[in-house]
């Protein structure tokens, strides 16, 4: 019996506009999937992120996402019932002192859905 283990995939797809403009925005997602091993794991990390490659017109331009990049993939194991996906970090927009306490109990979270 193959058992399957848990993969951590950065996907990173490129938006290019047709002409001048060239390369608009990267985006970078994340996805997490079972798969056999990393020769097998890779393979659903390209077809998802080929998957994510729409394209429109804007006007007379061509708009598409193109995947450009298998940014880091990795084996979590077997048993994993808890994953971590790390955002990346902003540059602060306000000021606030050392001394500043936050109290994150008091504000409900936001759905994305």
């Amino acid at each position: 019996m193959n058992s399957r283990e848990w993969y951590y995939a950065h996907i990173r797809c490129a938006v290019m506009v047709e002409g001048k403009e060239g390369l608009r925005q990267w985006e970078d997602a994340v996805h997490i999937f079972l798969s056999e091993d990393r020769t097998t794991a890779f393979q659903r990390a390209l077809e998802i992120g080929h998957q994510a490659e729409p394209s429109h017109d804007e006007g007379r331009r061509c708009v598409e996402t193109r995947l450009a990049q298998i940014v880091t993939l990795e084996c979590l194991g077997t048993n994993r019932t808890e994953f971590q996906v790390g955002l990346g970090s902003s540059k602060a927009k306000e000021r606030l002192p050392f001394e500043h306490v936050f109290y994150p109990e008091q504000n409900e979270p936001a759905s994305v859905f």
